[in-house]
This record gives structure tokens, C-alpha cells and sequence, in this order.
């Protein structure tokens, strides 16, 4: 079928109509992008390497976790902090003496003195594991029946400052006759889509 002219015209006129301009194409895809920055996925990540918590021979050490994000401008959120010792070398006082001692965010130090994370538990060729999230903070020396106060955070918020570490939890180890190892940490939270997070567990001593 053939287009008049007068039809022909008139589809010419209604084209750019139709079309966006420039600004509208840009306010479209600001749009999007702010869209973007907010959506977040959940993510997982696991150090495997895991390292000496403290050594027998030694009073106690300060192991560290350290959570870093490569983004920028953005934030990410942690909710689960899973320790497992290694397996052989549990030692026979178990995680009894393994508790967080400092966290830090965003190069804000925080306090924290958690009661420990776990005794000793029975049978064998069992790893210890925990998550250290929402732990109760001690208030008492009491090891047995320790007074509790406040809690670690049940999920901490940092900013992605890139090559600047994001957070950091300092733990106090001590294992009085035998050496302590952790095997793993997991770490998971939510993050931005493009944002790439890595954990690192700095051995004690």
C-alpha cells in the first residue's frame, strides 16, 4: 500500500515526536543508574587459608578479620561471620578462650569484650564452628557464669571506600596447652552488583 503524501508528512512530523531528546535520553538513564547503585545481592565469601590462632608456647594473640570492599561511594552490609577451627588440633579447651575483642569500621574503633564464643565440645573429629554475629558482650571475668551486657552488632554497615579496609574484628586466642588453629572464615552480607568483596584471617601467633 502506497503513502499519500499528506499521510506521508504527517508520519515525518510524528517521528520526532516520538523520539526523546537528548535531556530526556540522559534523565532516562540517571535514572537507571540510581536504580542500580540501590539494588544489592546477597553475597558469600570464604577464606580458606585460615592461619595459626595462637600458640601454646605464648600467653594469647590477636588474630584479625578483615573485610574489604573494592567499591566506591557505596556501602555494603555484613550479617554472618562464620569461625570454624581446624580439625585435627581443636585443643582440648576448644574455642573456651576465643572471644572478639575490637571491631572496626570504617576506621572507627569499637570496644567490644564478647564472652567466648564456645567450650569445649565432646566426641571426636569435630570442628568447632560459630557464627560471631549478635554475641553478648561480657561485663564480668567470670568465665563459667559471666555477666552480660549489650550485644556485638547483629549486622554492620560500612562504606566502600576501595583500597581502604572497611572493617576489622580483633579477636583474643588463647589455648593453654595445645596450638589453636582456625581453617576458615565465612563471611555474608549484601553488597551493590559491582562491588567485589574479599575477607583475609590474619593469623595470631
Amino acid at each position: 500500500m502506497r503513502l499519500g503524501v499528506p499521510v506521508l508528512a504527517a508520519a515525518v512530523l510524528v517521528l520526532p515526536l516520538l523520539a526523546p531528546s537528548g535531556a530526556a535520553a540522559q534523565a532516562t538513564l540517571d535514572q537507571l543508574d540510581a536504580k542500580l547503585d540501590a539494588m544489592v545481592v546477597p553475597f558469600k565469601v570464604v577464606d580458606r587459608q585460615g592461619g595459626l590462632c595462637n600458640s601454646a608456647a605464648a600467653a594469647s594473640a590477636n588474630p584479625e578479620i578483615v573485610i574489604d570492599s573494592d567499591g566506591f561511594g557505596g556501602a555494603f552490609v555484613v550479617t554472618s561471620v562464620m569461625v570454624r577451627a581446624a580439625y585435627p588440633g581443636v585443643p582440648s579447651t576448644g574455642f573456651q578462650f576465643f572471644s572478639v575483642s575490637k571491631l572496626f569500621i570504617n576506621g572507627d574503633r569499637f570496644d567490644t569484650k564478647t564472652g567466648n564464643i564456645l567450650g569445649r565440645i565432646g566426641g571426636w573429629g569435630v570442628w568447632e564452628s560459630a557464627d560471631i554475629m549478635g554475641m553478648p558482650v561480657r561485663r564480668s571475668s567470670d568465665q563459667t557464669n559471666p555477666t552480660h551486657g549489650g550485644n556485638f552488632p547483629h549486622q554492620i554497615v560500612a562504606r566502600s571506600n576501595g583500597p581502604a579496609e572497611e572493617i576489622r574484628i580483633r579477636f583474643f586466642c588463647r589455648s593453654d596447652t595445645e596450638d589453636m588453629h582456625i581453617d576458615r572464615v565465612l563471611v555474608a552480607g549484601w553488597k551493590r552488583p559491582g562491588d567485589d568483596i574479599t575477607v583475609t584471617y590474619l593469623p595470631g601467633h
